[in-house]
């Protein structure tokens, strides 16, 4: 029935109108809530997601030299390069999860950093990873080793091994944006398998 329309009493109608409203359900089950709810009347439905997942092509650029960067880190053992991949999706807002309103929020301020941040010789994606190279060790997810080593994994010189003592979440030195979007990392961060 309408939501707005009142027919008089006796009269028929058809309406078949059918509503429905999601909130913050994962992807993958979209397809099962529509199948239930239209009980097979629907010969055929295209999911479309909210925020678009697909990457402009400056965007993939930076996911990809990101992704590129992963392969290179020291690892703990109870981390693989396909955990901090998976969080990267989720704090850039193209992973499986559906981010909260403030996460979806934070997420554009990351991209903000990775796209437009103060301008460096080293370039803005760098910068960034360093800061989160600093987190992540301070997360201890890498093999303990000094902040120069650590740049020189990743990207063959020591040259911005400050950004990543910058990243470490007790730094007076991390930049206000960087700040800004720790609750985010600190969200997806992979956790270490408690030892007993």
């Amino acid at each position: 029935m309408s939501d707005t329309y009142h027919y008089e009493e006796g009269a028929i109608h058809n309406d078949h109108k059918k509503v429905l409203q999601i909130g913050n359900v994962g992807v993958s089950d979209v397809g099962k809530l529509l199948g239930a709810f239209f009980h097979g009347s629907v010969e055929e439905a295209e999911i479309v997601e909210p925020g678009n997942k697909e990457l402009a092509d400056t965007r993939q650029s930076i996911k990809d030299e990101l992704f590129a960067l992963v392969e290179k880190g020291d690892w703990v053992d109870d981390i693989t390069a396909e955990d901090i991949k998976t969080m990267l999706r989720n704090v850039l807002g193209i992973g499986e999860v559906s981010l909260t309103t403030k996460q979806a929020k934070l997420s554009e301020g990351l991209w903000s950093l990775l796209e437009k941040g103060r301008k460096s010789e080293c370039g803005r994606v760098r910068i960034v990873w360093e800061n989160i190279v600093g987190f992540l060790d301070e997360s201890r997810l890498l093999v303990q080793k000094g902040a120069s080593a650590l740049d020189k994994d990743f990207f063959g010189d020591s040259k911005g091994y400050t950004n990543i003592d910058k990243g470490r979440p007790n730094s007076n030195n991390m930049s206000k944006g960087f700040r800004e979007i720790m609750p985010l990392l600190e969200a997806f961060v992979p956790k270490l398998p408690t030892r007993r």
